[in-house]
C-alpha cells in the first residue's frame, strides 16, 4: 500500500550492476498484496429519515467502506441483514469502487414500525475474508395516511347564544 497505493499490479523497475564483467541489467519486481487490512467505515452508524409515503423502488445511497488492500484483497461486496422492507443494490464505479444502496421493496408503515435497524457488512476478497459493519438506523416519518375514526356516527351538542368564542363544545375519542 505504501509503495503503489491502489495501483495493481505493483511493479518496481530496478537497474542492477554486475561486476565481473561490468554489465547493467534491468529488473522488474512485482510486489504482491497480502490481505493485511480490514475494510473500514468512517462512522459506526448512519441515520436515514424515510417517509412512509415513499413508493417501493426508491433508492437510498449508503456510506461506502474503504480498504487500502488491492486486487482480490480489496473491498469486493456488501451484505445487508435480513429484513422485510429493503434489498441491497451494489454498483461498481469506473475505478472499481463498490457502492451500496438500499432499495425499498415493501411499503413502510410508521404505525406498525417507527424505526428499522439494519446492519451493512463490507467484505473483502481475502481468504478468509475481512469485514466491517455499519449500523443503518432508519427513522420512518409519518404521512397523513389514516382517516379519523369516531366511536359514534352522530354527536349532539347544545350551545347557548352568549357562549364566548373558543369555548369547548364537545370532545370525541
Amino acid at each position: 500500500e505504501e509503495l503503489c497505493a491502489t495501483l495493481s499490479p505493483c511493479v518496481l523497475s530496478l537497474q542492477i550492476i554486475a561486476e565481473n564483467p561490468l554489465e547493467l541489467y534491468g529488473v522488474a519486481v512485482e510486489v504482491q498484496d497480502i490481505n493485511d487490512n480490514d475494510p473500514v467505515f468512517l462512522s459506526k452508524q448512519m441515520r436515514l429519515e424515510i417517509s412512509e409515503s415513499v413508493s417501493p423502488g426508491a433508492r437510498f445511497p449508503l456510506e461506502s467502506a474503504q480498504d487500502p488492500d488491492v486486487g482480490i484483497n480489496s473491498l469486493q461486496t456488501y451484505q445487508l441483514s435480513s429484513n422485510q422492507h429493503y434489498a441491497l443494490n451494489i454498483q461498481t464505479g469506473g475505478d472499481n469502487t463498490k457502492y451500496a444502496e438500499l432499495v425499498l421493496e415493501k411499503t413502510l408503515d410508521r404505525e406498525q414500525q417507527k424505526e428499522i435497524l439494519l446492519i451493512l457488512t463490507a467484505l473483502d476478497g481475502g481468504n478468509p475474508p475481512r469485514s466491517a459493519t455499519l449500523q443503518v438506523l432508519i427513522d420512518v416519518l409519518d404521512a397523513n395516511d389514516n382517516v379519523p375514526i369516531f366511536n359514534q356516527s352522530i354527536y349532539k351538542a347544545s350551545v347557548r347564544e352568549d357562549t364566548p368564542l373558543n369555548t369547548l363544545v364537545a370532545r370525541t375519542r
